[in-house]
């Protein structure tokens, strides 16, 4: 297909309403995989916090996480027993390690993160649990790699919060519709299966 229409999907895998549209995110990759190119930009969510997150912060995220479960559907556990750091910078790093070492974007690899952080309540942050998953989805690496990345993974991942921020697109999730070098916000916040289909498509009509 000659310069194709791509959606790109604003996301972070610490991001409940993100999780909460999963499932949505999923529907609209299949339904409409021969006629558009799918991608991911890494919104980043708290990414200068070093501090873990204490009693008051877990009682408004599980409000919150209550209030996304009550309006998309989407099954919620609990929050991680230990104590962590709500910083979903070393998470985006392990997805920008499968993205390219894949070179394709790690959706189903975003999916299993959510899921572990969201139902399984795993520290996901973590060094160890991010070793043992990048093991397991095939990239071997030591933990300096895990807990740094090179340089170039940082410019990358610089490059996805700068131009998720550059669209207004600091509530999560949003989406993207881009054909060469034009690329236009089509919505922001939760969207279900049959509302993310019809804005995409009277998106792509504009870019046509």
């Amino acid at each position: 297909m000659a310069n194709p229409l791509t959606v790109l999907f604003v996301t972070d895998p610490l991001c409940s309403w993100c999780w909460g549209m999963a499932d949505a995110i999923e529907t609209i990759r299949t339904r409409m995989a021969g006629e558009f190119e799918f991608d991911l930009v890494l919104g980043g969510i708290n990414t200068d916090s070093t501090q873990p997150v204490g009693a008051y912060g877990r009682r408004l995220m599980r409000r919150l996480w209550l209030e996304v479960a009550a309006t998309t559907g989407q099954v919620f556990g609990d929050l991680p027993l230990a104590a962590y750091v709500h910083n979903s910078v070393p998470v985006c790093l392990a997805l920008e390690h499968l993205r390219v070492a894949r070179s394709t974007p790690p959706f189903s690899a975003l999916r299993e993160l959510q899921r572990c952080f969201f139902t399984s309540g795993e520290n996901t942050t973590a060094t160890d649990f991010l070793l043992d998953f990048l093991r397991r989805e095939g990239v071997v690496l030591d933990r300096f790699d895990v807990l740094t990345g090179d340089a170039a993974l940082h410019k990358r991942l610089r490059f996805q919060f700068s131009m998720a921020k550059s669209f207004g697109t600091e509530a999560m999730p949003s989406v993207l519709i881009r054909r060469g070098t034009d690329t236009r916000l089509v919505a922001g916040g939760y969207l279900d299966a049959p509302m993310l289909e019809e804005v995409i498509r009277m998106a792509a009509t504009g870019l046509s």
